[in-house]
């Protein structure tokens, strides 16, 4: 997948995943977050999504596993 697509993808979940939080905080079913927090959240689903992606089809030039990168520095 070319990067631009992996990011219009990876944002696009992201995008979801907080607007479902939003509405399920509209909703009083979840614990209210700031807008910072739920920017956090937004930038841990899309790194989630990209990480699970290159997981999926072995690519990890761009890892943040530290699992993975602890591998390549020993």
């Amino acid at each position: 997948m070319y990067d631009d697509e992996l990011h219009m993808k990876a944002a696009a979940y992201a995008n979801n995943r907080k607007d479902a939080y939003l509405e399920k905080m509209r909703k009083k079913e979840v614990e209210q977050q700031t807008n910072t927090q739920l920017n956090w959240i937004w930038v841990a689903h899309y790194e989630g999504y990209k990480e699970g992606y290159w997981t999926a089809t072995g690519d990890d030039r761009f890892t943040t596993d530290p699992a993975k990168l602890k591998r390549e520095n020993t």
